[in-house]
């Protein structure tokens, strides 16, 4: 018995740790509107479970805020998108996509435009299994 739950319990926690970590974006991000900003590119990574981006969007009044992305998964980008090579670090481009339900400075990725052009990522949500 004890050689059972020395192997069971580290087994359970890595499969439910594994379950857990796995989201809606219907929990996240409000997919009944899209809303569009621009800034500055500072971090674009292609990295596993999803894409991410950080961008600093400047609002009418002068103030500088960090913009959250969230893309979807590289795999999935590449059947897609024809390259990866859509924005540089420092180049300001325009993003469009759905923001965070919690109004945090978040949003799932639509699309992209930048002076490497338009790029279409996502067109919408995939609707969850039921």
């Amino acid at each position: 018995m004890k050689i059972l739950s020395a192997w069971l319990v580290p087994t359970c926690l890595v499969f439910c740790s594994q379950v857990l970590a796995h989201h809606s974006y219907y929990a996240l991000y409000d997919v009944e509107q899209k809303i569009a900003i621009t800034g500055t590119l500072v971090r674009f990574e292609f990295r596993q479970p999803h894409i991410e981006m950080e961008v600093l969007v400047e609002d009418s009044e002068g103030e500088v805020s960090l913009w959250f992305i969230e893309s979807t998964s590289p795999q999935r980008w590449d059947r897609l998108v024809s390259t990866r090579q859509v924005a540089r670090i420092g180049e300001v481009i325009t993003l469009e996509g759905w923001p965070s339900r919690q109004g945090y400075d978040e949003m799932l990725l639509s699309r992209i435009d930048s002076h490497l052009g338009t790029t279409m990522v996502i067109d919408k949500v995939r609707q969850p299994r039921r």
